[in-house]
């Protein structure tokens, strides 16, 4: 792995290591109260502190010159810091800079804030009560640079945004649907829980602005500041160094619209490093109640599916127009359903705003067609998997947006996986009067962005080494390794003669974001393309000197030689010496097409589909309800796979999420407060909780095939696979995650 030795040495650079001169610290004072007026903030005190540089409010943005008060991913609803009013437990109102980190801390219990208590919704339910307080009075503004194939419905209450797909006639597929099937299913916010916070490093040149942050989305921060302080995009310029994890996290604009506000009113470089507790108050995996009616004949065919899907978007949008989008067609399934209706929403709440995740909605959404797949299995008296394979879409046949499936794996993916786990032999076992177990399997699809667009750019020294100019960001994943085998192979060099240089919008090539799994295909195919580029001016300069034509010439080992006589053969150095050629540089770019038609849904919603399929057998305590994982198996259509260690790394990462979420994770709030906002009191998997066989794999095609994401790919169907064993071994379904002991007897004593 690229980098390797500096990660295990603790040499690596990341954001939080980061100094300039004259940089201050900064500390953000938050909201106590999940919705309430601001009556008045004094800092007169705060500013007297010792050290303290600088102290920011909602007043200072209506200063003449002062940057804009609100941004957002898609909406600008969010204020850098609140002014009239609160609208979560956590909600900034000011911010300090001083010449350290404590400094500015004891100078945020100097400022005084009165607020007046609004009454606050809670939960989706509360918001969506007739009468219900409104979280956002006013509508908020689209930005410019929004997605074309979002619409906005206009806002009903607390609903913020809405995604609707038809398909089909799906009265008429219930009239003929011999049984209905009418279920409700709960999935629970989480913490990203990244090794590292959010930290931002933002400091101004005259009017030029310089931000070193851990995101993953360099560009889409640098457009988000330059709209926010109304300059050209050139006048921002965004570094990012390695991060240490980013799961969605770190996507767009987050923390560095204040940390540059407040490096403006101060005129001096801030640095923000965002406490542990506070990474737990800003943002979260989107909680999700889903209403799924299925209509399905005797025979077990699926008829017609009817969908409403209610996300929880917290105070503030960020993603949620889009990822209502994702979740929402992804509860039609990987499944040939001729009549589908699909209603999503994203709702404001008077808690954290929710923003991208892995899984990007899929995982809730996968969580409710699979259990309720298998309770439909069981109540027709069909084996599962058996259900499953008569409905699995099939090469050619067109999903519930209207696309048709170019690569369909599904059935394989399902055999191989229920296969792994003998999954046909002994379903449930009762070991003793005390324990019991189960099996169960679960099948995916997953979009990625689309459409999308990466840019690449290389250059080829006269020593034979490759400087690779990319956006796409390395947080562990392995992007630079994979990134370096993909630049290399075109030209026959060595992994070790490739540098990959991290994003700095200044020097390095547009990339969309690094997320959705997108970044070893789309970059990849970007850096490929730049390869060749070289390949060709590079055999060019090399055939004429070797009297070879170009075509009759190949590149192994940093030398260029000629196809059936290995004699004839020159090194690239040479090359170089001998034309008196510097450097050769060659671009490439993947730009992706697709969208979904607002009002229908229809279209294309993503430029290739992740396949993925799981299969968990659980051991179940009946007396205290707890789960075991005993076998976990995973696996996920891969195409062509460029490194098979980073890949099924990738893969166990992704599974041992999905267990988390499945029996752990949850943010549990009591009206409007966080009550476990700290890794003592928040429940995540540990070693002791891995089962005993954990197994992933990759179904690759044959030949030169494309590549596809692996990253989230194993994560929904492990949750859905491990509820499924619960259902089986105790007989009752659980239809709210996690999978807790308590819900456990509770749906075994109904």
């Amino acid at each position: 792995m690229v980098g390797a030795r500096a990660r295990v040495s603790g040499r690596v650079d990341f954001a939080l290591n980061a100094v300039v001169p004259g940089m201050t610290h900064a500390r953000l004072l938050r909201s106590p109260m999940p919705h309430a007026r601001i009556s008045s903030i004094d800092t007169s005190a705060a500013e007297k502190m010792p050290g303290v540089v600088a102290v920011l409010t909602a007043a200072d943005f209506d200063r003449p010159g002062a940057p804009a008060r609100y941004y957002g991913a898609v909406l600008r609803d969010q204020p850098v810091l609140c002014g009239e009013k609160v609208r979560f437990a956590g909600d900034p109102v000011a911010a300090v800079a001083a010449e350290t980190e404590e400094q500015a801390a004891a100078a945020l219990l100097e400022i005084e804030v009165d607020y007046e208590p609004l009454p606050a919704v809670g939960s989706v339910a509360e918001a969506l009560a007739e009468g219900a307080p409104l979280v956002h009075e006013k509508p908020p503004l689209p930005r410019e640079a929004s997605y074309a194939d979002i619409k906005f419905h206009g806002r009903e209450g607390n609903v913020c945004t809405k995604f609707q797909l038809r398909s089909g006639d799906v009265e008429a597929g219930f009239a003929a649907a011999d049984h209905i099937f009418d279920n409700t299913y709960h999935s629970p916010a989480v913490q990203h829980l990244t090794m590292e916070p959010h930290v931002v490093l933002a400091r101004f040149e005259g009017e030029r602005l310089t931000v070193t942050s851990s995101t993953q989305a360099p560009y889409a921060v640098r457009d988000t500041l330059a709209e926010m302080f109304g300059v050209a995009s050139s006048k921002v310029r965004v570094i990012v160094p390695p991060i240490g994890g980013g799961y969605g996290g770190k996507t767009y604009a987050k923390f560095e619209p204040v940390t540059a506000a407040l490096a403006w009113k101060a005129r001096r470089p801030v640095k923000l490093v965002l406490p542990r507790d506070e990474e737990f108050l800003s943002l979260t995996k989107h909680a999700a109640t889903i209403r799924m009616r299925t209509g399905v004949s005797s025979d077990g065919k699926l008829l017609a599916r009817d969908v409403q899907v209610y996300f929880d978007a917290g105070a503030y949008t960020d993603i949620s127009p889009r990822l209502i989008k994702n979740g929402g067609y992804s509860t039609a399934g990987p499944y040939a359903i001729p009549n589908v209706r699909i209603d999503s929403y994203a709702v404001y709440t008077n808690l954290p705003p929710a923003g991208a995740y892995r899984g990007y909605g899929v995982s809730q959404a996968a969580w409710a067609y699979e259990q309720q797949m298998d309770e439909m299995a069981e109540a027709l008296g069909i084996d599962p998997v058996e259900f499953r394979r008569r409905n699995l879409l099939t090469e050619g046949e067109r999903f519930a947006t209207g696309e048709i499936m170019r690569e369909a794996h599904w059935r394989e993916l399902l055999d191989r996986t229920a296969e792994a786990i003998d999954y046909d032999t002994d379903r449930r076992v009762v070991v003793d009067e005390h324990r019991v177990r189960g099996k169960g399997v679960a099948v995916i699809l997953k979009s990625t962005i689309t459409p999308s667009t990466s840019h690449a750019a290389m250059r080829l020294d006269a020593d034979g080494s490759l400087q690779v100019l990319t956006s796409s960001v390395e947080m562990g994943q392995g992007a630079h390794t994979v990134l370096a085998q993909l630049a290399a192979q075109p030209l026959g060099l060595p992994v070790s003669a490739v540098h990959v240089t991290e994003p700095d919008t200044q020097y390095t090539p547009y990339d969309q974001t690094t997320s959705s799994s997108r970044t070893t295909r789309a970059m990849g195919g970007a850096l490929t393309s730049a390869a060749h580029v070289i390949r060709e001016k590079l055999l060019k300069l090399a055939g004429d000197l070797l009297e070879v034509s170009p075509t009759d010439l190949e590149l192994a080992d940093g030398q260029v030689v000629a196809k059936g006589s290995p004699g004839v053969r020159m090194s690239v150095p040479e090359v170089f010496r001998r034309t008196r050629t510097g450097s050769i540089s060659g671009d490439g770019e993947v730009i992706t097409s697709g969208g979904l038609d607002p009002e229908t849904g229809q279209g294309i919603a993503s430029d290739h589909w992740h396949q993925g399929a799981a299969a968990a057998e659980v051991e179940v305590d009946l007396g205290t309800g707890k789960v075991y994982v005993r076998h976990v198996h995973s696996i996920a259509h891969a195409g062509r796979v460029v490194n098979p260690k980073l890949a099924r790394l990738q893969m166990h990462g992704s599974t041992v999420f999905g267990i988390s979420h499945a029996l752990y994770e949850e943010l549990v709030y009591d009206e409007g407060i966080l009550t476990n906002p700290n890794l003592s009191d928040y429940s995540i998997t540990a070693m002791g909780d891995m089962p005993a066989q954990l197994e992933v794999e990759f179904l690759e095609d044959e030949g030169e095939a494309e590549i596809h994401g692996l990253g989230e790919t194993t994560l929904p169907p492990v949750i859905a696979a491990i509820g499924n064993a619960v259902r089986a071994a105790i007989g009752a379904p659980v239809r709210t995650l996690p999978i807790t002991p308590e819900r456990v007897l509770e749906a075994r004593n109904s």
